[in-house]
């Protein structure tokens, strides 16, 4: 049942659903293993025969993708071997997967396209679904189709009863459907945190339970599009309880701040493009190679953009999450392997410019605001310079008290040691010469044999905490 009428019909239009999670850590590459075999295919930039396989109709091309981007993050987001554990590993499938969608308000049909498994560093792993809409679904549809099915698990009653179908099956939750119809092996691989079992996907430090989306949306040439509508499609109101048209706001005010702070309208009555905590979506009127060339970059340059601001977005709030669980005066090696953390992704990966193109520069800067970076990143550093202060500290009285004793050892070893029992260490000393010794004699050797047990302990014990803090900051990060 479609509540648009024709004049409020959309041309086509289809989206693309980013669902985060966490990886366990010593089985991420048990599932790149599992991912090859059964049949993903690794994105390699230079391959151009995968530029038309996961897009539907469209193509990317992959020379335009690379040169979209700053030369410092290429490697980040195309690395050019599955094994580089350091990018953003992509895998994918192509699927062309018939389906359909059954609420109250809205009975149709949608074609999952492909499915992205990307493989981050930091244990973060993302899944990418792509989804075509049919033509000429009304507008109200395509934003109420696009709000209901990145919810994982329902909220609202009219979200409860919603269905999901395909092939032979039915579900409920748009999660089961991923994890049962779409890649069932994912599961299995994904970090549930006890602390927090109501969040799937252990990612209690994020939002809540709901893909990001990004959404593509072709209107007819003649079809005006109005600060109302862009407001409607940053927030996904599509139908209210009743099921009739819905508007998040009243105040034209209000809606004209919102369109100032979140559209970016340098083609503005022809092509818009809106971003929101939630929702990157581009809508536009334009027509034939234009109109193709804007959905060859939802799919391509925008997707990539959006999808490294999202990678920021969510290793910032793990990071502060990590130091939230941190007692600094006890969990001295979970401190320095923070402060390696965070001094890793600020050296390796988050960079000031994402963009070489003017027009990527001034669209994502919105992108960046919105998901406020820079105030996570500031609070980051502020918890790197917290850290280390506490760690000079520590660090400080460690020390004096490992001199002090050293000192003490130091100076009976040197008064007894050296005068008392240096001499005899000349000439070979049976057990009855040692049975003669007097008490003090019995310190002096005592004081120094203990010192030197104590040294090789301390030693071995320094070497093997520095091995193994080596390895696990190298498995904290990738």
């Amino acid at each position: 049942m479609e509540k648009g009428n024709v004049k409020d019909q959309t041309k086509r239009s289809f989206q693309q659903f980013i669902f985060p999670f966490m990886l366990e850590e010593d089985r991420i590459e048990g599932f790149v293993k599992r991912l090859l075999k059964d049949d993903y295919v690794f994105l390699k930039i230079d391959d151009l025969d995968l530029q038309d396989d996961f897009y539907g109709d469209h193509k990317v091309s992959h020379r335009n993708l690379e040169q979209y981007f700053m030369p410092n993050l290429v490697p980040v987001l195309f690395p050019n071997s599955y094994k580089k554990k350091e990018g953003m590993r992509r895998f994918s499938k192509k699927m062309d997967l018939g389906c359909t969608f059954r609420t109250p308000f809205l009975n149709t049909g949608f074609i999952i396209n492909s499915i992205d498994i990307i493989i981050c560093p930091f244990h973060i792993g993302m899944i990418n679904i792509r989804v075509t809409l049919p033509e000429r679904l009304s507008y109200n549809d395509v934003l109420y189709f696009t709000d209901t099915f990145r919810v994982l698990e329902p909220i609202t009653d009219d979200e409860k009863e919603m269905k999901v179908g395909c092939r032979n099956n039915e579900y409920d939750l748009v999660k089961d459907f991923i994890f049962k119809e779409l890649i069932p092996p994912a599961e299995k691989f994904i970090d549930h945190e006890e602390d927090h079992p109501s969040y799937f996907g252990s990612l209690p430090f994020f939002v809540d339970e709901r893909m990001f989306a990004l959404s593509y949306i072709a209107l007819p040439e003649d079809r005006d599009i109005t600060k109302t509508d862009l407001y409607r499609l940053s927030q996904l109101n599509g139908y209210d309880n009743d099921g009739e048209p819905y508007v998040g706001a009243l105040n034209p005010k209000y809606i004209d701040r919102h369109y100032q702070e979140r559209v970016y309208d340098r083609w503005g009555e022809e092509t818009y493009f809106v971003t929101s905590e939630g929702h990157f979506a581009c809508v536009t009127r334009a027509t034939g190679k234009l109109e193709a060339q804007l959905a060859s970059e939802m799919y391509g340059q925008y997707f990539y953009s959006v999808l490294i601001y999202f990678f920021y977005k969510i290793v910032l709030l793990k990071l502060a999450h990590e130091h939230s669980l941190i007692d600094v005066e006890k969990d001295q090696s979970e401190t320095e392997l923070l402060i390696f953390m965070i001094t890793e992704f600020s050296a390796k990966y988050l960079f000031a410019e994402v963009n070489s193109t003017s027009t990527g520069k001034e669209l994502f800067h919105i992108t960046k605001e919105i998901f406020k970076i820079e105030p996570l990143y500031q609070e980051v550093k502020e918890t790197l310079s917290y850290l280390y202060q506490n760690q000079d500290k520590l660090s400080g009285k460690s020390s004096n008290y490992l001199l002090q004793i050293l000192t003490i050892y130091t100076v009976i070893s040197g008064i007894l040691g050296m005068n008392l029992h240096i001499e005899d260490l000349k000439e070979k000393l049976t057990l009855k010469d040692y049975m003669n010794y007097n008490f003090i004699e019995w310190v002096a050797v005592l004081v120094t044999i203990s010192g030197l047990i104590i040294s090789f302990i301390m030693g071995f014990l320094f070497l093997k905490s520095w091995l193994r803090e080596q390895k696990s900051r190298k498995k904290k990060v990738l």
